[in-house]
């Protein structure tokens, strides 16, 4: 094929980058014996964690783009000329570098989110135009898993949330992700807003549900965790570990609250809130401090990554 040279060349450049070996190993050393469990984080480690999130998703966005550019360059100019299996090699690598994006950007969001840097812009929102936005994204991924995305309207008429729209929809995403994700073949996602109920006053409470095979109890709070996964979860991921972490954060800076339900074997429900308010704001958000783990945790965010490139010219 004309294009090898380029391609072998393109295997070069990413070969100079591997994650790991650009991670600052320092925390990794052993922690003194006399420091108690409990001991709190030291002030700076937060903002060190964000500082270099931020730096190494910049330097890992320039030969992304480049990937990226010359699958799309291929695909246009050279798609009808390549056989079957170097069709179906080129789709692979542009899903993948589709995917390592998205994980740059879980990176993104993350770092800002300890930084105290995220900005919200609330507005009044139709719940029901959030769940159309998220459904339209997902819908061909649902169709091509065999599927069926279901979206439960209200009985009753729903009031606007005040809400960031882009950053709600990503939430959804990442929740019909997830729930696409552990669906069989022939199942069902449904989304649906309603009233916030009993506990929930003054809100509006999105679902989304599928009907995979369940969380167990003990995992449907630690699911929200970074690089937490249920059993079943870490044997089927394919992403940073931080979703659910970010929906949480996301929901939580609206005044929202989230949680998952599941019997196990019965499917799992997430489910947050947003709250319903009047007039429009633009602010930056306070730090977000929920309890984090933060050892090692751009040593596991890289080495995801680092398996993601190795897949794209496996």
């Amino acid at each position: 094929m004309q294009h090898t040279d380029s391609v072998r060349g393109t295997e070069a450049m990413a070969g100079q980058y591997h994650w790991e070996d650009l991670v600052d190993h320092g925390s990794q050393a052993p922690a003194p014996q006399a420091a108690p469990v409990t001991k709190p984080s030291l002030p700076a480690e937060p903002a060190k964690e964000a500082a270099i999130g931020s730096y190494m998703t910049h330097e890992l966005r320039a030969p992304l783009t480049s990937i990226r550019s010359a699958l799309g360059l291929l695909q246009m100019s050279s798609f009808d000329k390549l056989s079957p299996d170097e069709r179906e090699t080129v789709v692979l690598a542009i899903r993948n570098a589709d995917r390592l994006d998205g994980l740059i950007n879980d990176i993104m969001d993350f770092s800002k989110i300890q930084a105290g840097k995220m900005c919200m812009d609330l507005e009044p929102v139709a719940p029901e135009s959030l769940l159309s936005d998220a459904i339209d994204a997902m819908r061909a991924w649902a169709v091509a898993k065999g599927v069926r995305l279901i979206r439960v309207d209200s009985d009753e008429p729903l009031p606007r949330v005040q809400a960031d729209r882009r950053r709600t929809v990503q939430v959804i995403i990442n929740l019909l992700s997830n729930a696409i994700k552990f669906t069989p073949a022939g199942g069902k996602v449904e989304v649906s807003a309603k009233l916030g109920g009993h506990g929930h006053a003054g809100t509006v409470q999105f679902r989304v549900k599928d009907s995979g095979p369940g969380i167990p109890a003990k995992d449907l709070e630690r699911i929200f965790q970074s690089f937490e996964q249920s059993a079943l979860g870490a044997k089927m991921s394919s992403g940073t570990g931080l979703g659910l972490t970010l929906a949480r954060a996301m929901v939580e800076l609206q005044g929202g609250k989230i949680w998952a339900e599941s019997w196990k074997g019965l499917g799992a429900s997430f489910l947050f809130t947003l709250p319903i308010l009047i007039g429009t704001a633009a602010r930056p958000i306070r730090p977000y401090r929920k309890p984090i783990e933060y050892h090692g945790l751009l040593s596991n965010v890289f080495r995801r990554l680092n398996a993601f490139v190795g897949a794209l010219f496996a």
